[in-house]
């Protein structure tokens, strides 16, 4: 079930964004990497998050801005991971 994050889950929004710019993204370099995960809070910010979770934990999330999908991230490991199609057919 897809639902609101609210601020209370930031750190667990990292782990995800961690898990997934891990294995698809190619960085020129760390600092590149530290630049983005550092700035991840105030990104949030600026899109209404919604979160899919499984067994208690967020498995991936999605960023919404002016009805268009911004952000969206999943989880890599197979016992947390969740379809982006189906983060990507919001309510």
């Amino acid at each position: 079930m897809i639902r609101k994050a609210g601020n209370a889950g930031y750190d667990e929004l990292t782990c995800v964004w961690e898990s997934a710019v891990l294995s698809t993204h190619d960085f020129p370099g760390q600092k590149d990497y530290e630049f983005y995960k550092s700035n991840l809070c105030m990104y949030f910010g600026y899109v209404d998050l919604y979160v899919v979770k499984r067994h208690g934990r967020i498995a991936g999330f999605t960023g919404i801005a002016a009805g268009s999908i911004e952000m969206l991230f999943v989880m890599t490991t197979s016992d947390e991971a969740v379809s982006a199609k189906s983060l990507s057919c919001m309510p």
